[in-house]
């Protein structure tokens, strides 16, 4: 299999997003109760977001933080609401709360849990209304773009908003979201999507799924997204974007580009990896797998993992906090420490909270943390990025700064991640 190698991705944050980074820190820190010494004063925003907090509890909102978070550097979560709020630390903390608690009450973690095979057999669920979403090839992920991001392609001829009910489209959208979240393996890898509206017909323009589409771009995938290109629009479209661009969030709206050409695509794809019926070279063709249950695994294995991770968040509290509060060089490097050991231990603690998608099993996403794509129909050739956030190029970088470390008399939090 080739495997490409690109540059190590680095945190290439600015002093002033340092900055907000540790006012967020410390905001959402006292937010959680998670012991922050800097605790800011009550304000009426503050106070606003303590009530929002009480109906699930610090507690709840803490787990779904470290959930959200368990594959990423967490700043590189974070900085995503930072910067969709132009650095303003109270505004970005307000947003970030709000997303978790959509995570909450829409059980995003318990969803991709349960996986396809778990949400079609729930019992009183229209499983096979999801099961179409899943089959009928409405939405995909295949290719890099040439930012390294995932491209993303959807048909809304393949899609009627008589199909399903609100609850399943809600649902195969979140479950859509969360496995294109997956490919994004550093902070320039912001996702493409290509809405193909050939054969758009007013029969397929889903109201309800559009404007929610676009709230998780804007509120709980901020800065997730580099284009959305409309290709193909038919006349007909035309009327239905003069309603329908004024709801859109701005700065979604202002990354939305109209195409009418293979040329156009070929601006921001590969052509070895755009489908060769928009004038590309990829023979790749989308399948699905039958749903079937998640392999049971050693549960002993999953405790053992749960608590070695609940130690690792433990002490990442504790290093973040002391940066904040001090900021030495010695405790940023730790908590990137901490940070490296996270993401290593989170893979191998995903396939434990995550079921199976049909990216696993076609080979898409590694245990390993790398995310890769084939570009033609026989499934030979693949090519595969993220060398510099996989499991073993995160433990390469662990043992050159232990070797800092030790040279330096710093002492540093010890971990078997095996």
């Amino acid at each position: 299999m080739e495997k490409s190698d690109p540059k190590p991705d680095k945190l290439a944050f600015t002093d002033e997003e340092i900055v907000a980074l540790k006012g967020f820190w410390t905001h959402l820190f006292d937010l959680l109760d998670l012991n922050s010494t800097n605790r800011p004063a009550d304000s009426p925003i503050n106070n606003e977001m303590k009530e929002l907090i009480s109906k699930h509890g610090p507690e709840r909102y803490a787990e779904a933080l470290w959930r959200f978070t368990m594959l990423d550097d967490p700043d590189y979560t974070v900085i995503r609401f930072i910067r969709a709020r132009k650095l303003n630390v109270k505004d970005s903390v307000k947003m970030f709360i709000e997303c978790l608690k959509w995570r909450i009450e829409s059980d995003i973690d318990g969803l991709m849990a349960k996986g396809a095979h778990g949400i079609i057999n729930q019992e009183g669920y229209d499983g096979a209304a999801f099961l179409l979403q899943i089959t009928s090839g409405k939405t995909f992920v295949q290719g890099f773009s040439k930012i390294d991001g995932p491209v993303s392609y959807i048909f809304p001829r393949l899609h009627k908003t008589s199909d399903q009910s609100v609850e399943v489209m809600t649902d195969f959208i979140n479950y859509a979201m969360e496995n294109v979240r997956m490919f994004t393996t550093n902070l320039r890898a912001k996702k493409i999507a290509i809405f193909d509206l050939k054969g758009f017909g007013l029969a397929n323009m889903d109201w309800k799924a559009v404007i929610y589409f676009n709230k998780c771009l804007e509120a709980y995938y901020p800065e997730s997204l580099k284009l959305l290109i409309i290709h193909n629009a038919p006349w007909v479209f035309h009327g239905v974007w003069k309603v329908l661009a004024p709801m859109l969030d701005p700065i979604v709206r202002s990354k939305i580009v109209f195409s009418k050409s293979s040329q156009d695509l070929l601006m921001h794809i590969d052509k070895r990896y755009l489908l060769k019926e928009f004038g590309g070279e990829s023979t790749w063709v989308p399948y699905h797998r039958d749903s079937s249950p998640s392999q049971e695994l050693d549960q002993t294995k999953k405790e053992e993992l749960l608590n070695e991770r609940k130690e690792l968040v433990a002490k990442y509290i504790e290093l973040t906090n002391q940066w904040t509060d001090q900021g030495s060089t010695t405790e940023a490097e730790l908590r990137s420490f901490l940070a490296l050991m996270m993401r290593a231990q989170g893979l191998l603690l995903d396939p434990y909270l995550r079921a199976k998608t049909f990216y696993h099993h076609e080979g898409n996403l590694l245990p390993t943390g790398l995310v890769g794509f084939c570009s033609e129909a026989e499934h030979t050739d693949w090519e595969y990025r993220g060398q510099a956030w996989s499991r073993e190029e995160l433990l390469a970088k662990l043992e050159d700064m232990k070797t800092k470390f030790i040279g330096n008399g710093v002492e540093y939090p010890i971990f078997n991640l095996k």
